[in-house]
C-alpha cells in the first residue's frame, strides 16, 4: 500500500504485520484530523446497521455481530470509516485494521465478527457499535462524525428444565419375556446439563445409568431391561442432574408404576338366537368375549370355516366384556366355530377358538312347534307350606305327530305324553305343596327329526304368599267396681263353745304377760350379777393374802407368829392347835349369831380358817407377806 502525506514527500511503507498496520492507521487518522483541508469529503447517504445472533441470553456470553454499511448518497465517501465496539475500543478486525478506506456510491460492505456481551449490556438489553469519521464543512472546519447502530438484546436469565418421558414395553409381562423401561430425556432449558444419573427400582435393576452432558434442545435415551420370572416389577426412578458450572443437584421423580405379571383369563362363547329356524330364515350369532384377566387385546379378528372372516379390529380391555353379533341366513343345518387371533399388550399373539354351535335349518313341514299354557287354582298361598294346583295344557302345533313329550317343572320330570297328533292338546293337573311364593314355569322337551333336543316353555305364573288377616275384635274395657264399705255387726255368742274360747284366750294373754315379766326380771338380774362380779374382781387386788400353812409341819407357823399379836395363854404342848380351838368352840354356849361379813374367798376357791382374836395387819405387812408367799411358793 502506498500512502501520500502532505508536504509533497511520498514514501512507500511495507506492512509486514498487523501491529505495523494498526500504527499506520492511527497515524493516518491523526494526519487527517490535522490536515483537514486536504481530505475535504462528505458522508451524506451513509447507512450503518448491526445485527447480533443470538440475541437472547441467560448470562453473559459471546454473540456474532454483523455490521452493514451502505452508501446511498450522490458522491463517494472517501474519508476512512472506523468501527468502535460498545466499550469504545477500535475493532481491529474491521476491514483494513479497523477502518474502511472508502465507500463508493451504491456500494454495501458487510463485516462479521464476535463480541462478548457483558452483564451491564444485558441489563440495558442493547449493544451499540459506532462508525467514526471526520468531515470538513464549507468553512473548512474539521468535525468528527459518529454513526451509532444499536442491536436489541433479550435477557431472560437461566432456564434449567429436563423433560423426562418413560415408556414400558410390554405393559404386562409374561413369564420368560423381557421387559424394557425406556427413558427419554430432553433439555428444554437454555443451559447445558451435566452428570444426569438414573437409578431404577431394585426389581428392575441394581445399577445406575448416566448421561455425561446434554446441551439445550438435545435429547438422549436410557433403557433398563429385565427378564420376567412370573412376578410383578416396579418402576420408580430417581433422577439427578446438575447445571453446567454448578455443584447444585437437581432431582426429578416419576410416580411409582407397577408392571404386572400376565394373568390371562379370557372366556369365549358363541350362541345363536334362535338355534332352530326354517330354511331361508335368519339367526343371530353372538360372540361373547369376557376378559377377566389383566391382559388387554387389540386388533382382534374372528373367522369361521363356513362364514370366513367374521370380525376385525376388536378391542378387548382387561376386566371387561365385549360382544359382537352377526346375522346369518340359514339354508341348511350348520355347525359354527369361531377362531380368534388375539394380539395383546404383552407383545405376543395368541389364538383361541370358541365352542361349537349347531344351528338347525328345517323344512317347515318338519319343524316341531308346541305351546304350553299354564294356569293355577289360586294366585296366592296363605300359609307356608301352602297347597296349590297347576294345570298345563300342551298343544302340538306341528304338521306331524310328535312323540315322547316329556313335561318338566324345573329339573324334575312331571309327566310323559306318549304322542300328540297335529293340533291335539293334552292337559296335565298337578298339586304341589310349595314352601314359598315365587315364579313357576313348566317346559317340555322333545327330540326332532335331526336328533336335536328342542325345548318349549310355558308362560310364567307369579304365586304370592299372603298370610290370612285375622278378623278385627272389639276392644273390651274393664269396668272397675266401686269400693263397698261394710259396718261390722256385733256378735252375741252365748253358747258354751263361745264362752270356752274366750276363757282360753284370756288365759293365754295372762300367761304371755307373766312370761314377759319373768324374762324382763331375768335380764335385770343377769345384768346386776355381772356388775357385782366385776366389782368383786376389781376388789380382789386389795384383799389380805395369807401364807399357806401345813398343820402337820410346825415350821410353817413362823411367818404368822412374827406378825400376829397373840394373848399370853399357856397351852398344852401335847395338843395340836386345831384340836384346842375346836374344843373351845364346842365348850362355848350357843349364842345368837351376829351378822358378820363373809370371809374372803381365796384364789383356790376354799375358805381359810381364821382366829377370832386375829388382829388386822397394816397394809405394808400384808404386802410383805404376800411377796414372801410368792417367793416360797
Amino acid at each position: 500500500m502506498n500512502l501520500r502525506l502532505e508536504g509533497g514527500t511520498g514514501m512507500v511503507l511495507a506492512l509486514r504485520n498487523m501491529k505495523h498496520r494498526i500504527i499506520l492507521i492511527l497515524v493516518l487518522i491523526t494526519c487527517i484530523f490535522l490536515v483537514a483541508p486536504a481530505f475535504a469529503t462528505s458522508v451524506e447517504g451513509l447507512n450503518f446497521s448491526i445485527a447480533v445472533d443470538p440475541d437472547t441470553f441467560t448470562s453473559p456470553g459471546k454473540t456474532k455481530v454483523t455490521a452493514r454499511l451502505t452508501n446511498s448518497g450522490k458522491t463517494d465517501i472517501t474519508s476512512p470509516l472506523a468501527l468502535y465496539d460498545p466499550d469504545g475500543e477500535l475493532v481491529t478486525s474491521f476491514f483494513d485494521g479497523g477502518s474502511l478506506s472508502q465507500l463508493k456510491i451504491g456500494d454495501t460492505q458487510t463485516w462479521t465478527g464476535e463480541y462478548k456481551v457483558k452483564q451491564s449490556q444485558l441489563d440495558e438489553q442493547k449493544l451499540i457499535f459506532t462508525i467514526k469519521t471526520n468531515v470538513i464543512d464549507a468553512s473548512n472546519n474539521v468535525a468528527i462524525v459518529n454513526f451509532p447502530a444499536e442491536a436489541k438484546l433479550n435477557y431472560i436469565g437461566e432456564k434449567v428444565e429436563l423433560y423426562t418421558k418413560r415408556s414400558i414395553s410390554p405393559e404386562v409381562i409374561r413369564k420368560g419375556n423381557t421387559v424394557k423401561v425406556i427413558y427419554e430425556f430432553v433439555n428444554n432449558g437454555n443451559v447445558r446439563l451435566e452428570d444426569i444419573r438414573i437409578r431404577e427400582h431394585s426389581s428392575l435393576s441394581g445399577k445406575a445409568e448416566s448421561i455425561k452432558s446434554l446441551e439445550p434442545g438435545s435429547s438422549a435415551t436410557v433403557t433398563f431391561e429385565r427378564k420376567a420370572a412370573g412376578s410383578d416389577f416396579t418402576s420408580h426412578p430417581n433422577i439427578t442432574y446438575k447445571k453446567a458450572g454448578s455443584k447444585e443437584t437437581f432431582r426429578t421423580n416419576l410416580d411409582e408404576l407397577v408392571i404386572p405379571a400376565a394373568k390371562p383369563n379370557l372366556k369365549l362363547s358363541l350362541v345363536a338366537e334362535p338355534e332352530n329356524v326354517n330354511i331361508g330364515e335368519k339367526t343371530m350369532l353372538k360372540l361373547v368375549m369376557e376378559n377377566e384377566g389383566n391382559i388387554s387385546y387389540s386388533n382382534v379378528s374372528a373367522s369361521d370355516k363356513v362364514l370366513g372372516e367374521v370380525f376385525t379390529g376388536i378391542e378387548i380391555p382387561a376386566k371387561q366384556t365385549v360382544t359382537r353379533e352377526i346375522e346369518v341366513t340359514m339354508q341348511s343345518t350348520e355347525t359354527f366355530k369361531f377362531t380368534l387371533k388375539l394380539p395383546d399388550n404383552t407383545g405376543t399373539e395368541q389364538t383361541e377358538t370358541t365352542n361349537e354351535l349347531k344351528v338347525s335349518a328345517y323344512d317347515p313341514k318338519n319343524m316341531v312347534r308346541m305351546t304350553l299354557d299354564l294356569t293355577a287354582d289360586a294366585e296366592s298361598i296363605d300359609s307356608i307350606p301352602g297347597n296349590i294346583g297347576f294345570t298345563v295344557v300342551v298343544t302340538n302345533n306341528s304338521d306331524f305327530e310328535v312323540k315322547d313329550i316329556k313335561l318338566y317343572q324345573g329339573h324334575a320330570q312331571v309327566y310323559t305324553i306318549d304322542a300328540l297328533k297335529p293340533g291335539e292338546s293334552a292337559t296335565v293337573d298337578r298339586k304341589y305343596s310349595v314352601s314359598q311364593g315365587g315364579k313357576f314355569q313348566f317346559h317340555v322337551e322333545v327330540v326332532d327329526s335331526q336328533s336335536n333336543k328342542q325345548t318349549f316353555y310355558s308362560n310364567e305364573l307369579q304365586i304370592s304368599y299372603i298370610p290370612v288377616t285375622p278378623a278385627p275384635t272389639k276392644e273390651v274395657f274393664a269396668t272397675v267396681e266401686p269400693v263397698s264399705t261394710y259396718t261390722p255387726v256385733p256378735v252375741d255368742d252365748t253358747s258354751t263353745l263361745g264362752k270356752g274360747s274366750n276363757i282360753l284366750l284370756m288365759a293365754a294373754i295372762v300367761v304371755a304377760g307373766l312370761f314377759a315379766v319373768a324374762f324382763t326380771l331375768f335380764i335385770i338380774s343377769s345384768i346386776s350379777r355381772a356388775r357385782l362380779n366385776r366389782k368383786s374382781e376389781n376388789a380382789y387386788d386389795h384383799m389380805k393374802l395369807d401364807t399357806k400353812r401345813d398343820y402337820l409341819n410346825p415350821d410353817t407357823y413362823g411367818g404368822e407368829d412374827e406378825t400376829v399379836l397373840q394373848s399370853e395363854t399357856v397351852s398344852d404342848g401335847s395338843k395340836l392347835p386345831h384340836e384346842k380351838y375346836l374344843k373351845e368352840e364346842a365348850a362355848k354356849p350357843q349364842e345368837e349369831p351376829e351378822e358378820t361379813q363373809a370371809p374372803d374367798k381365796p384364789e383356790d376357791g376354799a375358805y381359810r380358817l381364821m382366829r377370832e382374836d386375829e388382829v388386822k395387819e397394816p397394809e405394808v405387812q400384808k404386802r410383805t407377806r404376800r411377796s414372801d408367799k410368792h417367793q416360797n411358793g
